[in-house]
């Protein structure tokens, strides 16, 4: 896949920023189908995206809103990983 394809999917533009993000995923039992598994893990679908409530300071203000989890990549070589949210837009909101 190519940056340009890349930039083509892409909703909004994005701006660089480094802050801290707090998360927590609702007590909820969420429903999945498994897919495939093997001693390493187990890949599973479900019917709607997994849903996320997150804070974070922007600025002077604190942003709290909820988001759905729809792509996750682990970086090659360590256990890092980089997660994509995709806030929900009902649910916008600054405190």
């Amino acid at each position: 896949m190519n940056a340009g394809s890349d930039l083509e999917k892409r909703r909004a533009e994005r701006e660089p920023l480094r802050a801290k993000v707090e998360f927590y995923v609702d007590a909820d039992i969420i429903e999945a189908v498994s897919v495939d598994v093997s001693q390493a893990g187990v890949r599973f679908d479900t019917d709607k995206p997994i849903r996320i409530r997150m804070r974070m300071t922007v600025g002077d203000s604190l942003l709290e809103r909820e988001a759905q989890l729809v792509w996750a990549e682990r970086a090659s070589g360590s256990d890092n990983m980089s997660y994509g949210l995709e806030y929900i837009p009902d649910c916008e909101g600054v405190i």
